[in-house]
């Protein structure tokens, strides 16, 4: 006897990436890395290209990874494992260039670091951060971004654990398309 099967159940599209406060942190990111190498680093420089590329990694391979996501949590976990790995590199550029300007890095005993963190925790929208960046000093721009870029690394590590998770719930696309195929087959034999 023949039934109506709904769809099955897999390889459907994740929500959408630009619907992920990280992937807004990180373009966040992005855009005040931009704003910040216009008027910091000489564009021949090679710091400048290269922390550019951290930050348009750290974003891209967001986009790219939830786009795969239905489909594979294999490339899903690689790829927000790279993006986690380009923001390294960036917070690593910003470290550097703080230390041998002298810039002091914000620890929890400075008065601002509180506010700051759940200012950046409260917020992921670009155009939040760029309507005041230009009105920041040094210490007070690269000590935001360096806390944007660190809680963007935890956002991915734990989307990375969830995606794990998840895998180990559900089983791969090979996994979910076999047993939709025998559920289909049961329920119209």
């Amino acid at each position: 006897m023949k039934h109506d099967n709904p769809p099955a159940d897999f390889a459907r599209p994740k929500t959408s990436y630009r619907k992920l406060y990280v992937f807004q942190k990180t373009e966040a990111i992005y855009d005040l890395t931009y704003f910040f190498l216009k008027g910091h680093i000489n564009q021949s420089d090679r710091t400048y290209d290269q922390m550019l590329q951290a930050a348009r990694s750290g974003k891209q391979n967001i986009v790219e990874g939830r786009s795969d996501a239905a489909t594979s949590a294999e490339i899903e976990i690689r790829l927000y494992g790279v993006a986690r790995g380009s923001l390294h590199e960036l917070l690593n550029d910003y470290l550097d260039y703080m230390r041998t300007r002298g810039i002091p890095v914000w620890e929890v005993p400075h008065p601002r670091v509180k506010k700051l963190r759940q200012v950046c925790r409260s917020h992921n929208d670009s155009v939040y951060y760029m309507a005041f960046a230009s009105r920041l000093n040094d210490e007070e721009l690269t000590n935001m971004i360096i806390t944007l870029i660190y809680q963007a690394i935890s956002m991915l590590s734990k989307m990375i654990d969830l995606v794990k998770a998840d895998f180990l719930k559900k089983g791969g696309i090979k996994e979910q398309m076999f047993h939709a195929r025998i559920k289909y087959r049961n329920n119209n034999s």
